[in-house]
């Protein structure tokens, strides 16, 4: 296809709860490094290099972390987004959508997230230039899916039907979405062979998804369109509080009827919770894992990340998650990982804000 009708949209909002102490308001997730090297948005744009030139690539964030994504995306200043409170993903991509269209009327929108762990980058460019090839004919909204290797709960699944045709990486239509299910039934998907992780991936025709959101989603539709500059910070502080929050995935996605999946293969991780760290750390006997100075004595099936100077030794337990900044010390069952957002929660109530 005409590679020049892509632009790019890189989702980078939210404040991480999930991986606090770690991420904090001031640097949440997407700002950080997971592996001593670039933030996990500078790895998301750099990974497009020689696909899409950085004038087309776009970065929506909150507003006070605006500055930050500057520094760290490499993209003109110009092409950051400024939305001055979430609003969910539905809301941010209407707004990339009307970005790339005053770019090119024919343009096609890549969706990405800047929290992803990606790898083998010629099978990731592979799958967004076919899923762009797909979006790019006609009505049909575009998800990449991988296939799933264990029964994880933290990913929704998307179940396919047959196979759209012989081209490579292959494509199939959707036959229905199924949001973080419990571990038997993901189980269950992954012994069936007809579901795929959804990775939160799109492409669509950047008219195709604005007129997807007026049929399904008319409120925020119509707020939408009371923007007369989708870039311009006063323009969104007017409209962007009467938008409906909700996600792409509930609002249209779910929703709509020309639905494909592109199979893509390459090497690919949500950083959701700490235990997406663990699948990327050092290992240790007793099933431990680490990131960052750790020693274990007769302890098992704990997982350190030590962000801070020295070393964290644990001794005579089983099952701890310990993370440990330069100024906090979070300690935990493993199995409870999901929880640091209740106590997140509980740290606010305590008006504790010089720790979040």
């Amino acid at each position: 296809m005409d590679t020049s009708r892509i632009v790019v949209l890189i989702m980078a909002g939210g404040s991480g709860t999930r991986f606090w102490p770690s991420s904090r308001r001031k640097l949440p997730k997407q700002f950080l490094s997971f592996d001593g090297g670039n933030s996990l948005l500078a790895e998301t744009v750099a990974r497009l290099d020689g696909l899409v030139p950085r004038e087309r690539v776009y970065v929506i964030t909150g507003a006070e972390h605006a500055t930050l994504a500057e520094e760290h995306a490499g993209v003109p200043k110009a092409n950051i987004i400024a939305e001055p409170l979430g609003r969910d993903t539905a809301a941010c991509i209407g707004i990339g959508a009307m970005v790339a269209r005053t770019i090119r009327e024919d343009a096609v929108l890549l969706v990405l997230a800047a929290d992803h762990l990606v790898g083998r980058l010629d099978r990731f460019r592979a799958a967004l230039l076919r899923a762009a090839e797909l979006a790019a004919d006609g009505p049909t909204l575009v998800n990449i899916g991988l296939r799933p290797d264990r029964p994880a709960t933290g990913y929704g699944y998307i179940e396919i039907g047959e196979r759209l045709d012989g081209s490579e990486p292959p494509a199939w239509k959707v036959r229905s979405f199924r949001e973080k299910p419990d571990h038997e039934t993901a189980a269950r998907f992954v012994l069936g062979g007809d579901f795929l992780w959804n990775s939160g991936i799109f492409a669509f025709g950047a008219r195709t998804i604005l007129e997807a959101l007026a049929r399904y989603l008319p409120e925020l539709a119509a707020g939408l369109k009371g923007l007369r500059d989708p870039r311009d910070e006063q323009e969104l502080a007017r409209v962007y509080p009467t938008l409906p929050k909700i996600s792409i995935d509930y609002g249209v996605m779910e929703r709509a009827e020309r639905r494909v999946v592109v199979e893509a293969d390459f090497e690919w991780d949500d950083l959701g919770t700490f235990e997406a760290v663990a699948r990327h750390a050092d290992p240790h006997t007793g099933h431990n894992l680490s990131r960052g100075g750790a020693v274990f004595h007769d302890a098992v099936d704990s997982l350190v990340v030590n962000d801070a100077p020295g070393t964290v030794v644990l001794s005579g337990v089983e099952g701890l998650l310990v993370v440990r900044t330069g100024d906090t010390v979070l300690v935990m069952q493993r199995k409870d990982a999901e929880r640091v957002k209740d106590v997140v929660r509980e740290l606010e109530e305590r008006g504790r804000s010089d720790l979040l």
